[in-house]
């Protein structure tokens, strides 16, 4: 299979992902993260079975393109707003140390996974990641509660003149005022600037390794500097939520866009792997907090309101840049031989999405 077809997989995966955003959002919120997180559990475990087994190429896009699609959003659109629930304030604290377990777990997977398909194949290795990711999220979620209400607790951070507030229960809101959120141009603004940032950095992530080999790196090493991207990135993963929730969000999202744009230019003239090496960790900096603070944001426009739903619509956006930056490095090697035009287009998307940041309304009161 060649580059393209194999990037139309992961494309189809974040369309699939990011359509079904919303509606994960909606099951998050009507059913509970618990049991919706269990349903996705259940539909990765299928999706990556079918992938180990498939034989053609539409198995590999329905497989993975389709279930393990599905399952992505179904798993990852109620676990932020369910642990969100659990902070009155410190929501930076909160999300920082959620979006660091997303680095880990794709810094350590992705050498993994590198150095098992090369020595056991890639049916093998899918299907021993299959089956231990997803007894390890099961077991995880016999553990998890949805929120304070649920156990009969109050958010941390809460004190005793948040009782007279309108948010002392998650329970007292009317979730037909989804509708107030709707119609402020924060919402519509958040889920274009996901697109774009999704855009310019899924153009790197898928790219990054098959342009490191063709540049005569190893794919070991390849893989590294995937894992460095992932790694370096805790950092700002944990920091810029923090540092968001206490000073302001938009500065911090502004800052992380201009820098993802700026220093994928990197890879324009890298050809070594200290040169490939020395672009992740500059680029894992912005690339870490451009999306990991949009949870923070939320809060600070919308209040205590379930975000369910509203952060569904953001990941909706994340998805659709995400499938057309997956989809681009390979149509764009396919044609041309090169990926430098991929990476100019990854560029000016982050820099696009930095210029909608400005225009955001200030973060010092609820919309």
């Amino acid at each position: 299979w060649s580059v393209g077809q194999i990037g139309l997989a992961y494309a189809l995966m974040s369309v699939t992902s990011a359509i079904s955003s919303p509606f994960a959002g909606w099951l998050g919120d009507k059913f509970g993260a618990k049991k919706t997180m269990f349903f996705g559990v259940f539909l990765f475990f299928f999706g990556m079975l079918w992938v180990s087994f498939m034989n053609n190429l539409w198995e590999f896009y329905l497989a993975y393109g389709v279930v393990v699609g599905f399952s992505q959003s179904v798993i990852g659109v109620p676990v932020v707003p369910a642990v969100i629930s659990w902070f009155k304030r410190h929501v930076g604290l909160a999300t920082g140390a959620l979006m660091v377990s997303w680095s880990l777990g794709p810094a350590l997977a992705i050498q993994a996974l590198a150095i098992s398909v090369e020595s056991y194949g890639w049916r093998n290795s899918f299907l021993v990641f299959g089956i231990f990711v997803s007894v390890s999220m099961f077991i995880l979620l016999i553990f998890f509660k949805d929120n304070p209400a649920k156990s009969g607790k109050k958010p941390f951070g809460w004190s005793k003149e948040d009782e007279k507030s309108p948010e002392a229960s998650l329970e007292s809101f009317d979730m037909s005022k989804q509708s107030l959120i709707y119609r402020t141009d924060a919402f519509w603004h958040l889920v274009n600037i996901h697109f774009w940032g999704c855009v310019g950095h899924a153009i790197i992530l898928v790219a990054i390794i098959p342009l490191a080999i063709n540049k005569g790196i190893s794919s070991i090493q390849a893989a590294g500097i995937l894992s460095t991207i992932a790694g370096v990135s805790v950092l700002s993963r944990f920091f810029f939520p923090i540092i968001g929730d206490k000073f302001g969000s938009r500065f911090i999202i502004f800052f992380s866009f201009l820098g993802q744009g700026l220093t994928v230019l990197i890879l324009l003239f890298a050809d070594s792997v200290l040169g490939f090496y020395v672009f992740a960790v500059f680029f894992a900096i912005p690339y870490g907090g451009e999306g990991t603070v949009h949870p923070v944001i939320n809060r600070q426009y919308f209040g205590q309101f379930p975000m369910g739903r509203t952060y569904g619509w953001q990941l909706f956006g994340a998805g659709l840049g995400m499938a057309l930056g997956g989809l681009i490095p390979g149509l764009v090697f396919d044609l041309s031989g090169s990926y430098n035009i991929a990476i100019v287009i990854s560029c000016l998307s982050s820099l696009i999405g930095a210029f909608m940041v400005i225009i955001l309304p200030a973060t010092s009161r609820v919309l």
